[in-house]
């Protein structure tokens, strides 16, 4: 565990709006409620030394710039922006230069609402992953029925061996049990039916896989029961983690509206509004992405957490809070001596 003050860096240019607003709005908020934390800003120095004299002013913040710093980098990569690409010419980029801060010790996480398949790009290149992992995964954490859950690979990996699956789930159990708090958790591999027999040849040899190791294996899921909490840790590769992902968003954010459109047509539930409003506010907490702050990228030597690209500054302060857990837990050390374990 991690003792004294802790540096996380923040990309400042990362997200498809209001940047840098949204980045040092959540940094600021961050280091007033995160003790010994200070917050290292990337990005184009001028740019973001206006907007944190201008927001630290705007919430009476300004007695913990003492906290933060800025490290120049002029370039910003775009949304849209190859990784193969960015890789040869945005060495200067925020991220590539908070993803060195870390490498080189100067920092302890990172965090960035930027190009993910850039951030994992530059992690690769310049940080590399624990021993016995292969390639590391984006692993995001869904509201359930009963509390929620970690599904990974939602993004980093379109197409895994069922090797790699297996490394998935001993990192997401690792997430489960030290971040979440969960105790011997129950995974499950997410398939087209709950049968042994069902599913794809990735998944079938991955069930066989799964089965020989020392996790609390419960078998395949179907989609449908990822909601209900019926997994601790779901496994698939990163092209279906990431439809499960937009769509429980889609889904989610759909309930919402129709919510609001019932109420609307319906005078008499308009009246009970004030009644049944902190009933709403509840549900919509617990659908909320930008109470979950951001999704670690597990497998790496550092903390690396990618944010939603439609973060905003709470999404932001909370996956800094993300970070400070995951350096104080050391959950890249626990994830290697995990994979000793592994019996395939």
């Amino acid at each position: 565990m991690r003792i004294g003050i802790m540096k996380i860096v923040v990309d400042a240019m990362g997200g498809e709006k209001n940047i840098p607003d949204i980045n040092i709005e959540g940094a600021l908020f961050a280091v007033k409620e995160i003790d010994d934390l200070n917050i290292i800003l990337v990005g184009p120095q001028k740019i973001v030394k206006e907007k944190l004299e201008e927001i630290s002013k705007k919430f009476f913040l300004r007695k913990y710039l003492k906290n933060l710093t800025i490290v120049d980098a002029e370039e910003i990569v775009s949304m849209e922006e190859q990784p193969s690409k960015a890789l040869r010419i945005k060495q200067n980029s925020s991220i590539a230069v908070g993803i060195k801060l870390i490498k080189d010790d100067l920092a302890d996480g990172f965090v960035s609402a930027g190009n993910s398949g850039v951030i994992m790009a530059f992690a690769l290149t310049q940080i590399g992953t624990v021993k016995n992992i292969s390639r590391p995964a984006i692993a995001t954490v869904l509201p359930t029925l009963n509390s929620s859950c970690v599904v990974l690979d939602v993004g980093a990996n379109v197409d895994c061996k069922p090797s790699q699956l297996v490394e998935l789930a001993y990192m997401g159990v690792v997430y489960s049990e030290h971040i979440l708090g969960r105790k011997k958790p129950k995974v499950a591999l997410l398939s087209i039916g709950t049968e042994e027999t069902k599913g794809n040849q990735q998944v079938l040899e991955t069930y066989k896989l799964l089965k020989q190791t020392n996790l609390n294996f419960i078998g395949n899921i179907e989609g449908k029961d990822i909601p209900f909490g019926i997994a601790d840790v779901v496994i698939t590769d990163g092209f279906v983690g990431n439809i499960v992902l937009k769509f429980g968003e889609g889904v989610a954010e759909m309930l919402l509206m129709l919510i609001k459109q019932a109420l609307k047509k319906h005078p008499l539930a308009m009246l009970s509004l004030p009644f049944v409003w902190n009933a709403i506010k509840d549900i919509r907490k617990k659908v909320d992405f930008t109470e979950y702050g951001g999704a670690p990228l597990l497998g790496l030597e550092k903390v690396c957490i990618i944010s939603h690209g439609r973060s905003n500054a709470k999404a932001i302060k909370n996956a800094i809070k993300v970070a400070t857990q995951m350096v104080k837990k050391n959950i890249n050390s626990i994830i290697s001596q995990y994979m000793e374990k592994l019996v395939i």
